[in-house]
């Protein structure tokens, strides 16, 4: 497990008990910061729901923007949340998954929100008309990825 509180972060090539490698801090934000689309996981009205996002991130924090619906309710009171990135390739049968684990809350800094549009560009949703960004602040980021089996030779 990759926590922020490491004061090391390094690229070791690391495997984990199942064989599949264990993705450094370093490549972990790399890949959510490349990837267009994610998935917030919350709990709300005794539920477990996943939904997708088009995300952007600055620094160790993860931000979206959404209207008023499901997604605030995770934001309020900063319940704890998971945000998901993977990809894979269905030919080499690769593929890799990062999770970070935190909480959520509104940013309601000007300064934020227009830092949060600019890293954005042009959103998939359309208009900001009354919406607001939600930030998942990191506590927790890990990361696996399975490999192209090598053919035997």
């Amino acid at each position: 497990m990759t926590t922020i509180d490491e004061t090391s972060w390094n690229e070791t090539g690391a495997v984990d008990h199942r064989g599949l490698r264990v993705l450094g801090f370093e490549e972990c934000l790399r890949r959510v910061t490349a990837a267009p689309m994610g998935r917030l996981a919350f709990h709300d009205a005794g539920e477990v729901l996943v939904l997708p996002v088009n995300h952007v991130t600055d620094g160790l924090t993860v931000a979206f923007r959404t209207t008023w619906g499901s997604k605030l309710a995770a934001a309020v009171g900063r319940k704890p949340v998971a945000f998901e990135v993977d990809g894979y390739d269905a030919a080499t049968r690769a593929g890799w998954s990062v999770l970070v684990k935190g909480t959520a809350d509104i940013a309601d800094d000007e300064q934020v929100c227009a830092r949060l549009e600019e890293l954005l560009g042009i959103p998939w949703t359309g208009p900001a008309e009354d919406s607001f960004w939600v930030r998942v602040r990191a506590d927790e980021v890990t990361g696996r990825e399975l490999l192209p089996a090598v053919a035997a030779s």
